[in-house]
């Protein structure tokens, strides 16, 4: 986090202020005006500059197109902080709901959720939001994003679970089929994933927090039984090595 916010501010040093509202300035506006975080903006401007470099070969190039179409990239980081996730805690509740749960990361040292405002097919926004026993950020980043190369962009924060956003994780994620849903209660539901995902461990709960079903996926294809859950919304949940990879709101009728 602190390379990140250093290589940031170096380059933030040479923008001008944004103007466009976006999910920092709807929801956590409180935050800017708090002495304790630190605040960096970078306009448009600065991302368009990458379309006038040349990359030494294919990867670079297309790295450099993708940063191209960022309109700009806020952060605000509470550094000396002892209330990390307590602020992880309270701040995973504020985004609206046109972010969705694209994937978290829980371990003993961090917690850090992927949110993502899409349109059409395309990324408009992705809310970063992190949570340690010693620090506390937000990052959002808006314009179009190219998520397969979300990854190397962010290399520099350095955090647990970095290492599955990737391409595969990203494709998995938009293999993951689970049906009918609404599902009438009594009735059993079938959760398609892909090979990757075979062997992850499927979770339910309500909405209140509690896990009400828990179970490991021995297949691609999968029956889940979900006849001993009264009519309800839920939420249904695929998790690797303590990376939560898929989310989605179930719903079973009478």
């Amino acid at each position: 986090m602190k390379k990140l916010l250093l290589a940031t501010i170096a380059i933030a040093t040479m923008s001008a202020s944004f103007g466009q509202k976006n999910a920092i300035e709807k929801y956590f506006s409180d935050y800017q005006s708090q002495e304790e975080f630190t605040k960096v903006h970078v306009t448009a401007k600065m991302f368009e500059l990458a379309l006038h470099l040349e990359g030494t070969d294919v990867e670079e190039q297309e790295l450099l197109e993708a940063i191209g179409k960022i309109e700009g990239l806020t952060v605000l980081a509470n550094e000396t902080t002892e209330q990390g996730k307590t602020l992880f805690a309270e701040a995973t509740k504020r985004p609206g709901r046109e972010f969705e749960e694209l994937m978290t990361v829980q371990d003993k040292d961090a917690e850090v959720v992927f949110l993502i405002n899409e349109s059409s097919g395309v990324i408009d926004e992705v809310l970063i939001i992190v949570g340690t026993s010693e620090e506390f950020a937000v990052i959002d980043i808006w314009g179009e994003i190219d998520l397969k190369q979300l990854r190397r962009m962010t290399e520099s924060f350095q955090l647990s679970g970095m290492k599955y956003f990737d391409e595969e994780m990203i494709e998995a994620k938009a293999e993951v089929n689970f049906y009918p849903n609404p599902v009438s209660q009594g009735k059993n539901a079938t959760l398609v994933v892909p090979e990757s995902l075979k062997g992850c461990s499927m979770q339910i709960h309500d909405l209140q927090g509690k896990k009400v079903d828990e179970r490991k996926l021995t297949s691609t294809n999968n029956s889940v039984n979900l006849s001993k859950l009264p009519a309800g919304s839920y939420v249904i949940s695929l998790t690797k090595d303590n990376v939560k990879l898929y989310t989605e709101k179930m719903v079973i009728s009478k």
